[in-house]
C-alpha cells in the first residue's frame, strides 16, 4: 500500500521586500528541501521553534499554499500541479484543524450554517440530510445539537475547537493537518481534545500531521517526529526512541528544555546561544552551526545529508558521518 503522503525535495520560498517601495531583497525559504512519507493510521508530528517551517509545511501539502518546488503525492497520487477543479474534489479527503479556535470561525455565522458550509460546497444533500450530518458530527465531536444555533463567541474555546474539528471532520476525510490545535487552550482542555483526537483516528481511521512546538503533547500524541530547523528536516525516528535518545545537538536542546517532575529523570538543560537565522540570509553549511555546541569546521561550509542510522531514525548531521559512526 502507498503512505498517504509522500513527500519529496519540497520547497516554499518567498520574494523578501525591503523599504517604503518594497525592492527586492533576496529569497526567504521558508521550506529548503523537504522529504518524508507517512504511513496510514499514523499520526506524524513535525515540530521545532517559531520560524522553522513547520506551519508552512502543514499547508503546503494540502496546496493552501503552493509549493516552489518539489512533489506531493497524496494516497498514491500526484497532486503537486492538480488544476483548481481537481484540487477542490481532493478537499473532501484532506482537512485541517487551525491553531485559533476564534479566529477560525466566522462571527457572522452560527454553528449550524459553519458546518453545512462544507457540505453545500463539496456534497449534494437535501437540507433534511445536511441538518442530520450536522446534530451528528456535533454528537461526535462531544457537543449537544443546541450548540448548532449558538456563535462562536457564545461558546468556550475548548467548544470552538471541538466545532474546528468537527468541521474538519464532517466530510469524512482520510487525512487531517492539526496546526497547534491545542496551544490556546488551557491544560486540563487540552488534555480533552487530545484525547478526542485519539478517539476519533480509531474510530474514523483518520491520518494525522500534527503540527507542533509543545514536545510534551507530542509525545502523547504522536508515532513519529520529525524536527526542523529553518525549512530542513534535522532529525526524525520513532516518537519514544527519539525522546528518550535525541541524536541531534538541536533536538538534544529542544528536549532537554521539557520540564520533568521526577529529579532522577532529569536531563541537563541545553541553553542554546543566539537566535534562529533569518531564513531570508540562512548560514552556508549546516544550518544549526551558528548556535550548535557540538559544531565541527565542516559544518560550517558543507551541508550535511539526510541519511538513514540505526535502521529507522534519519539525521542531518556531520557528527554522523560514515567516519563518525563511533558518536
Amino acid at each position: 500500500m502507498p503512505p498517504m503522503l509522500e513527500v519529496r525535495d519540497l520547497k516554499k520560498h518567498y520574494p523578501a521586500r525591503n523599504g517604503i517601495f518594497r525592492k527586492g531583497a533576496g529569497t526567504a525559504k521558508a521550506l529548503d528541501g523537504v522529504s518524508l512519507s507517512i504511513e496510514k493510521g499514523e499520526t506524524f508530528a513535525v515540530v521545532g521553534e517559531s520560524g522553522c517551517g513547520k506551519t508552512t509545511f502543514g499547508k503546503t501539502v494540502l496546496r493552501l499554499i503552493e509549493p516552489t518546488a518539489g512533489s506531493i503525492r497524496f494516497d498514491g497520487t500526484d497532486i503537486t500541479s492538480l488544476g483548481p477543479e481537481q484540487l477542490r474534489q481532493l478537499k473532501t479527503d484532506m482537512q485541517i484543524v487551525f491553531q485559533d479556535p476564534y479566529g477560525s470561525l466566522d462571527p457572522k455565522w452560527t454553528i449550524q450554517r459553519t458546518l453545512e458550509e462544507p457540505l453545500r460546497t463539496h456534497l449534494k444533500l437535501s437540507a433534511q440530510d445536511i441538518k442530520a450530518k450536522v446534530g451528528e458530527m456535533l454528537e461526535v465531536v462531544g457537543l449537544n445539537s443546541h450548540h448548532a444555533l449558538r456563535y462562536p463567541h457564545e461558546l468556550s474555546g475548548g467548544q470552538r475547537q471541538r466545532i474546528g474539528i468537527a468541521r474538519a471532520l464532517i466530510l469524512q476525510p482520510k487525512f487531517v493537518v492539526l496546526d497547534e490545535p491545542v496551544s490556546a487552550l488551557d491544560v486540563s482542555i487540552q488534555a480533552q481534545i487530545l484525547n478526542l483526537m485519539q478517539d476519533l483516528q480509531s474510530r474514523l481511521s483518520l491520518t494525522y500531521l500534527f503540527v507542533s512546538h509543545d514536545l510534551s503533547v507530542v509525545r502523547f500524541i504522536s508515532d513519529r517526529v520529525g524536527v526542523m530547523y529553518l525549512g530542513r528536516m534535522v532529525e526524525m525516528g520513532p516518537t519514544e526512541e527519539l525522546f528518550e535518545r535525541p541524536l541531534h545537538p538541536y533536538t538534544q536542546a529542544l528536549i532537554s528544555a521539557i520540564p520533568e517532575p521526577d529529579p532522577d529523570k532529569r536531563r541537563e538543560r541545553i541553553v542554546l546561544s543566539g537566535d534562529v537565522p533569518s531564513p531570508r540570509n540562512p548560514p552556508s553549511g549546516c544550518a544549526f552551526h551558528t548556535r550548535c555546541p557540538l559544531v565541527k569546521p565542516e559544518c560550517r561550509n558543507i551541508q550535511p545529508e539526510w541519511r538513514m542510522v540505526d535502521g529507522n531514525r534519519y539525521i542531518a548531521c556531520h557528527l554522523y558521518e560514515k567516519n563518525n559512526n563511533s558518536n
